[in-house]
């Protein structure tokens, strides 16, 4: 029987980090996966996704190139290169990640729990002192009447296309939903979304989703919103989709269908009951110290719900595997995730929205800047967008920001920095920026914000008085 500091099941984003960790800390490491690492992110997620809205943009741009004096004619697009060009992409990140095993054992199978202090492994006991799962998620299946029989795509198949759907129906108007239907849209796919509740990206502050609404409808995608999908059908080649909407039954019809509702986490099969491991529909139940009902696992990433996101799954690694081996404990912390929206304008928030930060601080108030005063935006074409500052109490501490602009998630690291080391509007003003970029907004939007300060006001009163004085 073999015997490992720690095991890891799962090789996805998390689970790599993870590994990696506890390998440099001189931990004998196995890390276990179904079939390949990478997760989700690399073969169905963030990797691909990406790689595809990259296409759609160029697509966008070749449309748009003769307002800036370029003919530009756009051929028939050939899906079979733009599938080994995302293929191509999932190799090359799947390489680099290979230096996250280094020093570890990797094996590949069928894993379940024996008992809690036991692994089952392709039929093959194995014993650690510590086990952390991060086993990640699958798309969530809505039961709706009639789906199964008519057929769908998710983000697992989606980009396994070799051929464009005419038309496309989403059932979903979150992030999957709306990424997939603005590129797809771009790629000349009559794109519907429809929506469960009042509006798209519900998660985001309203003028945000407000805003994405607006730019989705500009370029042709149908956005329904408070309608539940109850049916779906076949007619022929196409495929319908039944939703209600208040009272009435609204029928849509498309080549194909998109199914973006959301995540269910990965338990299946691991036998956790056997472990003594306590777990719901959203997850493996965790305390603020990663670790499960049973003391010596942990688990992390979207097997545990909450943020679903690569890069906190990436965060909850670090702290998972220090509190596994390390006698020194540390908590998670999530007053401060980024998370961007890859739409074009992108979307990025950190933080509270104004209505979070009124119920939390006494003092709350918005400072709101148009992208097209970004002078680097107007160079380059970019004006949709603003910039939200949500600050709190009298030094107007930055609390939330909330961005929609070209390159939004680019600058959204700065962001999260300044909410991490509770800076204020006056920090970033005064933070020098380089000029031209679109950074610079960042700190025009701040000083427009201390301009309406009660700071401000205080200084002008205190200039006016001098003044008197001196005259």
């Amino acid at each position: 029987m073999e015997q490992f500091d720690i095991a890891i099941i799962g090789g996805g984003s998390g689970g790599l980090t993870a590994a990696r960790v506890a390998a440099s800390l001189g931990a004998r490491v196995l890390l276990i996966d179904k079939e390949s690492l990478g997760g989700d992110c690399l073969h169905y997620g963030c990797v691909p996704s990406k790689s595809l809205i990259h296409v759609a943009r160029i697509v966008q741009k070749v449309k748009e190139a003769e307002k800036f004096g370029v003919t530009a004619a756009l051929s028939q697009l050939d899906m079979v290169r733009v599938s080994e060009y995302i293929q191509g992409v999932i190799r090359r990140v799947a390489e680099n990640e290979r230096v996250y095993i280094e020093g570890v054992t990797a094996k590949f199978g069928k894993v379940r729990f024996k008992s809690a202090d036991e692994l089952d492994l392709n039929g093959e006991p194995v014993r650690c002192r510590k086990i952390i799962i991060a086993t990640g998620s699958h798309p969530a299946i809505p039961d709706i009447e009639g789906l199964e029989k008519t057929g769908y795509l998710t983000n697992e198949s989606v980009f396994n296309l070799l051929e464009l759907p005419a038309s496309l129906v989403s059932v979903g108007g979150g992030p999957v939903g709306v990424e997939l239907g603005q590129a797809l849209s771009r790629l000349g796919v009559k794109v519907t979304i429809i929506q469960g509740p009042e509006r798209i990206l519900p998660r985001e502050d309203p003028d945000v989703s407000e805003f994405v609404t607006g730019v989705l409808r500009s370029e042709g995608v149908e956005v329904v919103t408070g309608a539940r999908v109850v049916k779906a059908s076949r007619s022929g080649k196409q495929k319908v989709v039944t939703a209600k909407k208040g009272e009435a039954l609204l029928s849509f019809e498309a080549d194909e269908l998109l199914v973006a509702v959301g995540r269910r986490p990965n338990v299946e099969g691991l036998d956790l009951k056997a472990a003594g491991i306590s777990y719901g529909a959203k997850g493996i139940e965790v305390n603020d110290f990663l670790r499960t009902s049973t003391p010596h696992v942990f688990a992390l990433g979207d097997v545990i719900g909450g943020y679903l996101f690569t890069h906190v799954a990436a965060y909850q690694a670090g702290i998972a595997v220090r509190n596994a081996l390390v006698p020194f404990k540390k908590k998670v912390n999530y007053r401060v995730v980024p998370w961007c929206i890859f739409t074009e304008p992108e979307v990025a928030r950190v933080g509270l929205t104004l209505d979070e930060a009124v119920k939390q601080h006494k003092q709350a108030r918005v400072v709101t800047f148009p992208w097209a005063e970004i002078d680097r935006a107007q160079t380059e074409d970019e004006t949709m967008g603003f910039i939200k500052l949500v600050v709190a109490g009298k030094k107007d501490q930055l609390v939330g920001v909330h961005m929609v602009g070209a390159q939004a998630g680019e600058l959204l690291g700065e962001m999260t920095l300044a909410m991490q080391n509770n800076l204020t509007l006056n920090d970033l003003y005064n933070t020098i920026h380089a000029y031209p970029t679109m950074s610079t907004g960042i700190q025009q939007a701040a000083f427009e914000g201390y301009l309406e300060s009660p700071t401000a006001a205080q200084n002008r009163k205190l200039v006016s008085v001098l003044n008197k004085l001196r005259s």
